[in-house]
């Protein structure tokens, strides 16, 4: 799949996200879910705004997209992508 096709799937998919239940693991560091029409669709491990997030590196599956989030060239989660 296109890079640029992924690139306008993600945008479309944050645009209808929210942040959901947050907890942190053992060794400190806080997981916050992304939340779309009631399902999780991935996670972020930093408090970041989710509209300011952009595409990193992304693999394609037989069951979707996994695509890693990226804030100011850090990696601060991942999320889940339908085709």
């Amino acid at each position: 799949m296109p890079r640029e096709q992924v690139e306008a799937k993600l945008k479309e998919t944050l645009s209808k996200a929210s942040k959901g239940h947050s907890w942190t693991n053992p060794w400190g560091v806080k997981h916050t879910e992304i939340v779309v029409e009631n399902e999780v669709v991935g996670t972020i491990w930093e408090d970041v705004d989710l509209s300011s997030l952009s595409l990193g590196a992304y693999w394609v599956g037989p069951w979707g997209i996994k695509a890693e989030l990226v804030k100011d060239g850090r990696i601060v989660g991942m999320m889940w992508l339908k085709p």
